[in-house]
């Protein structure tokens, strides 16, 4: 695993990143594959294994299911711990030189039978256990079909191409459903996305207890996207994070705010929520009109917990 090679570093986050070459003009630059994660936000899990067997993309219009558009571009054929792939951390899993142009759709084909959940209790949940894992119609070997909010540009020099998978939204404890529920398992939405690595931002910051401005570490935070005035159940969720043991967080690879300019979501800023960890005493606190440019990251400072 290592950085994202960038200044600038989704939620899974499978990426590819550019490299340039100098052997010749008509050489094409390589496309690395990328695997990240916006921080799992549940205090109580240790370990989240996904088993990823290959990743393919496509430059041409037609993603229909004959898969013929569809290019292999990584096949780690590995079992993979996104909650190590935090803040914009990722894990390269491939390189594949692309032609030039636009990747109008990415694929994530992965392995529920050789994944799992390890609780912080040390209870491993698997497709088999009770509780486990609920893989619903994804179970098996699934074709996971990545949203992408703008568009993915392929350089010459090559692209930097990174699927988001955002933990906190594919895998929902069965309490969020039915809160008398106690079972322990979770059940899975195949939900990610893909950005292009090389034209997204950041948002940073870090949550303290109001008045004493002692760091809260385990916070969970939440990234939506609103404007001004309306209920937040009318704001689509983004993301979703966790503070470190000093109370920072980070939201990696965000679409940038000018995307929003126009259509159904004209007039809409991020919103950034940050809830405590159970026991703490504290409450939730909004952070909102946050602004996102591409390159650059949106330090939004001290976030306050009353």
């Amino acid at each position: 695993m290592r950085r994202h090679l960038l200044s600038v570093i989704p939620l899974l986050v499978l990426g590819a990143a550019c490299q340039d070459h100098s052997s010749g003009p008509t050489e094409r630059g390589t496309s690395r594959v990328l695997l990240t994660d916006d921080p799992f936000p549940y205090y109580r899990v240790a370990t989240v294994d996904l088993y990823v067997v290959s990743v393919s993309a496509s430059l041409a219009p037609d993603t229909t299911a004959s898969g013929g558009a569809f290019v292999t571009v990584a096949t780690p054929d590995r079992r993979i711990n996104l909650l190590a792939l935090q803040g914009g951390i990722t894990d390269e899993l491939g390189r594949v030189t692309l032609p030039p142009g636009a990747v109008k759709a990415v694929r994530l084909v992965i392995d529920t039978d050789s994944s799992s959940i390890t609780l912080a209790n040390g209870q491993v949940l698997t497709s088999t256990s009770t509780p486990g894992i609920d893989w619903q119609s994804s179970a098996g070997r699934p074709v996971l079909n990545a949203l992408i909010q703008d568009q993915i540009l392929v350089p010459d020099s090559g692209a930097q191409i990174v699927m988001v998978y955002d933990v906190g939204e594919a895998f929902i404890p069965p309490q969020v459903i039915n809160p008398a529920s106690t079972d322990s398992g979770f059940i899975f939405s195949p939900v990610l996305r893909a950005a292009d690595g090389q034209r997204t931002g950041a948002i940073s910051g870090t949550v303290v207890a109001s008045g004493t401005g002692v760091p809260v570490a385990n916070a969970s935070l939440q990234l939506f996207l609103g404007k001004a005035g309306t209920p937040e159940n009318t704001w689509p969720r983004f993301g979703t994070a966790r503070t470190d043991s000093n109370g920072a967080f980070r939201f990696a690879f965000v679409t940038p705010s000018s995307h929003w300019a126009t259509g159904v979501y004209a007039g809409s800023v991020y919103i950034v929520t940050a809830d405590p960890a159970p026991g703490t005493g504290l409450t939730r606190t909004t952070v909102d009109s946050i602004v996102v440019t591409a390159g650059r990251e949106t330090a939004v400072g001290s976030v306050a917990l009353p």
